[in-house]
């Protein structure tokens, strides 16, 4: 019974404690659906957000790329629905850190290659 106790105590607070992180909230208008992200920790965080959606006067299918700075709430996307049109609209977003980043850079090859920069270790050529 008592393991069962520490068990259940161990569960309910795992479920209870709260993410931080960059939480996406939709509000939804009277004629529009925006979508914020507002940053819940101290540190500046990167954002890919992408929305599928269909029946909406704008194309969502492009993919946002923005910096959230820290304790802030930025506005990503304002979709209209047209009229007498079934909507739908799901998200995808990832966030990632600043220093978790790639870098890349296009070569002025004709293969077009794609290289990882270290931003420590600048190569000089």
């Amino acid at each position: 019974m008592k393991y069962l106790t520490i068990l259940f105590l161990l569960v309910s607070t795992t479920c209870l404690a709260q993410h931080d992180g960059i939480e996406i909230d939709v509000v939804k208008g009277h004629k529009k659906i925006t979508y914020t992200a507002q940053n819940t920790t101290s540190d500046t965080l990167d954002l890919f957000f992408k929305v599928i959606s269909d029946g909406f006067r704008r194309s969502a299918d492009r993919p946002i790329i923005t910096t959230v700075p820290a304790k802030s709430t930025i506005n990503l996307l304002t979709l209209i629905p047209k009229k007498n049109a079934d909507t739908t609209h799901t998200y995808i977003a990832v966030v990632t850190k600043p220093e978790h980043n790639i870098q890349i850079r296009k070569t002025d090859t004709v293969v077009r290659e794609i290289r990882k920069v270290d931003p420590v270790k600048k190569s000089g050529n």
